[in-house]
């Protein structure tokens, strides 16, 4: 990341005022209005039934089979299909935001860097700061400007996606025309002849039925492993293990602050839109799903902690998106 220094003389109100976007080159007096891209809510129960309380982590049912296999249960994923829908989420705000000319605040100002052999500082900046402070009562610090980015999708990583579609279909209703980006074939038997698929895509291995098990344990341990992993595809892939739950969080901090909620109303909200990343298999939703808001050591609930958290991750996968890839750790 690269970060601009000024000095306390050249910094105008304009540095110092506090936003977390701009539109069209502007900081805009009004939410941003968006069409396409909405938050996504959980509902949360007035009931509550005594059941026992067995805690899980829920992505483990995100990535089961079934969640993977396609519905004529041929082709299969590599991951659950939620994560391929939160992919399709993150892109479509990002077509939004750019279709809107919007430029993302990365990170704040820092008025208070006190720290001079930061070694991006430009020498010119500091000698213009240390004139300044012969002026001064010796405590004057230099000024990091706020790192802003316009959104733009690198649209040629995009290849038979049908940005358009993304930008303006449901992704149920895109993912029939396009689940064949992501999805691989399911391991099956091969019976006839006509069922030999010509690509190399595809790995035929020979096994004769009076093969002992340890024998064909080995031989897929040792060399058809080998094969799996150097195998390339043109295939779309999630990198990393990235979690439902928590790009969930992720997306609906971000859409809601664009929208203009504040970090309080986010937490508290009747439906949850930060919701807990762990949960009980049996329990009914209640608050219990939320995500822990932290506290000071007062007792006052940290909400902009929380949510700046939330939306910075929420950022590092939008901008993830625009260069063509989805999953990675921020």
């Amino acid at each position: 990341m690269t970060y601009q220094y000024k000095t306390k003389s050249e910094v105008t109100d304009f540095d110092t005022m506090n936003y977390q976007y701009m539109v069209k080159g502007c900081v805009p007096e009004a939410p941003l209005k968006l069409i396409y891209s909405r938050e996504v809510a959980r509902e949360a129960s007035a009931r509550s039934k005594q059941r026992p309380q067995v805690i899980y982590n829920e992505d483990t049912k995100h990535n089961r089979p079934s969640a993977r296999k396609s519905s004529d249960q041929e082709r299969i994923l590599p991951k659950g299909i939620q994560l391929y829908r939160h992919w399709f989420q993150f892109l479509k705000l990002a077509l939004e935001l750019e279709k809107l000319k919007v430029e993302l605040v990365l990170e704040s100002h820092n008025p208070r860097i006190t720290n001079w052999t930061i070694p991006d500082i430009p020498s010119d900046v500091i000698a213009r700061a240390k004139k300044e402070r012969q002026f001064t009562d010796g405590v004057d610090a230099i000024f990091r400007c706020k790192v802003i980015q316009p959104i733009k999708v690198q649209k040629a990583r995009y290849r038979g996606w049908d940005l358009d579609q993304v930008l303006e279909d449901k992704f149920d209703d895109w993912w029939k025309t396009h689940s064949h980006l992501f999805e691989g074939h399911a391991p099956k038997f091969i019976d006839s002849k006509d069922d030999w698929i010509d690509s190399k895509d595809v790995l035929y291995v020979q096994i004769d039925r009076q093969t002992q098990w340890r024998d064909i344990q080995a031989f897929m341990r040792d060399e058809v492993s080998k094969r799996l992993r150097k195998t390339e595809s043109g295939r779309y892939k999630v990198e990393g293990s990235p979690r439902v739950n928590v790009l969930q969080n992720n997306y609906n901090a971000l859409v809601l602050l664009l929208k203009g909620w504040n970090a309080k109303e986010i937490c508290t909200a009747e439906k949850v839109y930060l919701r807990s990343t762990d949960v009980s298999e049996f329990a009914n939703r209640s608050d219990s799903d939320r995500l822990t808001v932290p506290h000071n050591k007062n007792g006052q609930p940290l909400y902009s902690a929380l949510v700046s958290k939330q939306r910075k991750m929420g950022v590092f996968h939008l901008l993830e998106v625009c260069e063509g890839r989805f999953g990675r750790a921020p």
